[in-house]
């Protein structure tokens, strides 16, 4: 399943990407996003015109049982594997599960651009979901597939502002 989403922050192109990277932006986000639970910077690796980054996050459990079987919530922790490259302005992502379980079923890749758009920045964001279930399981697909998008865009909708508030908070004050 595709999925598409954009977003305007209040910053420049080069104030947002500046936050985005920024090694003090994991510990704010976690602070003021209600439904993370853990965003852990594991590397940055800055190679001049790209950045080589993983950072794990757990949001909160959104399902707690399917059917008698409670639902762990490591099973919702992610890390996210990208590089960002900063001529383009373009982050290629991949979010694989921390779960070896969810891993095998779960695909999650895309990429997030910045654009100017009058001062303020356009955060637009293109990828797939999809869940590789055994045949019998296949109809679930499409129906995991959209709760998992669903969940994925209340986290981006959650950090928009979270990102306007650590470009003003702590990028122009500093």
């Amino acid at each position: 399943m595709r999925f598409e989403s954009r977003q305007r922050i209040s910053g420049t192109v080069d104030e947002v990407e500046r936050a985005m990277l920024d090694p003090r932006y994991p510990d704010f986000l976690l602070k003021h996003h209600g439904v993370l639970l853990e965003v852990q910077q594991m590397e940055f690796k800055d190679e001049g015109d790209k950045v080589r980054r993983k950072v794990r996050y757990r949001p909160k459990p959104v399902i707690a049982t399917i059917g008698p079987k409670r639902v762990p919530p490591e099973w919702f922790a992610f890390v996210e594997t990208s590089i960002y490259d900063k001529k383009k302005k373009e982050l290629a992502f991949n979010n694989v599960p921390t779960s070896n379980t969810i891993s095998k079923m779960l695909v999650n890749t895309g990429t997030l651009k910045l654009r100017d758009v009058g001062g303020a920045t356009e955060r637009s964001m293109d990828g797939e979901i999809s869940l590789k279930l055994p045949l019998l399981m296949k109809p679930l697909a499409l129906i995991g597939e959209k709760v998992i998008q669903s969940e994925g865009l209340k986290i981006l909708d959650g950090e928009a502002p979270v990102l306007t508030r650590f470009i003003a908070e702590v990028l122009r004050k500093g």
